[in-house]
């Protein structure tokens, strides 16, 4: 009787107790898109475009609005003269990709666009490759993939990072390599040196390939790429001051001065004044020498 009343107790204990659901893992959330991503998606758009007597600034105003991701001008174009508020685009262009409408506007500026991590960047094509090739990046490596590491550079840049096909078995060679805040030209060269591996520069493309193949391409490639020149500032405390003020940063383009006038225009400072000879020192025991005019 005892066992049963114990029995019948517990039963009722357990059909009190709250029921323990395991709860399922929440949604993770979606990773935001980069500027980048949005740049690829946007430029890949295909519509219509039509510009009118339009500035290059009022078409950078218009290609933001429409790709709703940051559009930079670089500031060193300045340098060649070039005035953005000048009303001188005058394309049409219907069912095309957003790229390849700008493309069009740009060609009679000598422009050209591509895709960055900040979003999508308009400068001559000489300062478009030194700013896709020398963004900013880390590497932390501990024997992962070669070719894996690449493809994620490539990925996150935009760059144009391209493996030799041939290398096969090779490009998945393991690589160990911590890098911190280095251009990505430096880290790529860096890195296919770890992998007995090596690096030339085709205009705009980082190629990858053996070294053996590396070394007969050099002779035809490009060098590296160079950090900008430096722009030049108008004249601390006016221009009658005569002396340029230079500051680091920049790319492309001849460093020249700036004047307030407008972008692009170029002085050279004041020529040297001419010394004065110093009045002769009277000697002791007789008179100075007569100035001209004093009789």
């Amino acid at each position: 009787m005892r066992k049963l009343i114990r029995s019948m107790c517990a039963a009722a204990a357990l059909a009190a107790a709250p029921a323990v659901v395991s709860a399922a893992p929440a949604p993770a959330t979606p990773a935001k898109a980069s500027p980048m991503d949005g740049a690829r998606k946007a430029l890949d758009e295909v519509g219509d475009l039509s510009y009118q007597n339009k500035s290059l600034n009022e078409v950078v105003e218009d290609v933001k609005a429409k790709a709703k991701v940051p559009v930079t001008l670089d500031p060193m174009i300045f340098q060649f003269g070039l005035d953005p508020n000048m009303q001188a685009v005058n394309v049409t262009a219907k069912n095309v990709k957003l790229r390849d409408g700008l493309r069009q506007a740009l060609a009679p500026f000598n422009l050209k666009c591509g895709i960055t991590k900040d979003g999508i960047f308009i400068s001559t094509e000489e300062g478009l490759t030194s700013k896709q090739l020398r963004q900013r990046v880390s590497v932390d490596c501990d024997g992962t993939p070669f070719a894996a590491t690449i493809k994620q550079l490539a990925t996150d840049t935009g760059a144009n990072v391209v493996l030799d096909p041939r290398l096969k078995e090779k490009a998945n060679a393991a690589v160990t390599l911590k890098l911190d805040d280095v251009p990505l030209e430096t880290a790529v060269r860096l890195l296919a040196e770890v992998a007995d591996l090596g690096a030339v520069r085709m205009n705009n493309v980082l190629f990858v390939t053996t070294a053996e193949r590396a070394e007969k391409l050099r002779p035809a490639a490009d060098g590296p790429t160079q950090p900008g020149n430096n722009p030049v500032f108008p004249f601390p405390g006016g221009i009658d001051r005569g002396v340029p003020f230079p500051v680091p940063g920049g790319i492309g383009g001849a460093p020249g001065v700036i004047l307030p006038g407008g972008p692009g225009v170029e002085v050279a400072p004041p020529p040297p004044v001419e010394a004065k000879p110093a009045p002769a020192k009277p000697v002791e025991g007789k008179p100075a020498p007569e100035k001209p005019n004093e009789r």
